[in-house]
């Protein structure tokens, strides 16, 4: 084990201000969220925290609670959206070390790609409800115009 890896294994540990704002952020979801696990760079990773954090956050996933040690690095996700992340991960090709979550996020991902941004379908149905609501809103302020 080089300096190098013996310095990130006890800073790893050490890393008491990432851990308290993730329990804090945890407490706040009311959820302690589901843990991955990915390669460094340096140990030869294809992709980097910062590359995965970008991923999740364009398709809303929110990220917290981080990690690391000589060989990898740690990140939560709320417990609802593990799934989507996992699928979204996979199928960027980020080699993730924790356990899966879901065992057909594994056969979705591998299939060919249709889509290469999938996006969230909880976004889809809010922007739905928001045009229905300005249709709605629309219409009423017409009905007392015209009424």
């Amino acid at each position: 084990m080089s300096l190098d890896d013996l310095y990130n294994n006890i800073a790893g540990n050490l890393n008491l201000l990432d851990t308290l704002e993730g329990v804090i952020r945890g407490l706040f979801y009311g959820d302690m969220g589901y843990r991955f696990v990915i390669r460094r760079r340096t140990k030869d990773g294809a992709h980097s925290l910062e590359d995965c954090r970008a991923m999740l956050k364009e398709r809303g996933v929110d990220t917290f609670w981080f990690g690391f040690d000589s060989q990898n690095m740690y990140f939560r996700v709320k417990n609802r959206q593990a799934k989507w992340a996992e699928y979204i991960l996979l199928r960027a090709g980020v080699e993730l070390l924790n356990p899966v979550f879901d065992n057909r996020n594994v056969v979705w991902a591998s299939q060919p790609k249709h889509n290469d941004r999938p996006v969230p379908s909880w976004t889809q149905q809010a922007k739905k409800r928001e045009e229905q609501r300005s249709q709605r809103r629309a219409s009423s302020w017409l009905d007392k115009l015209l009424g």
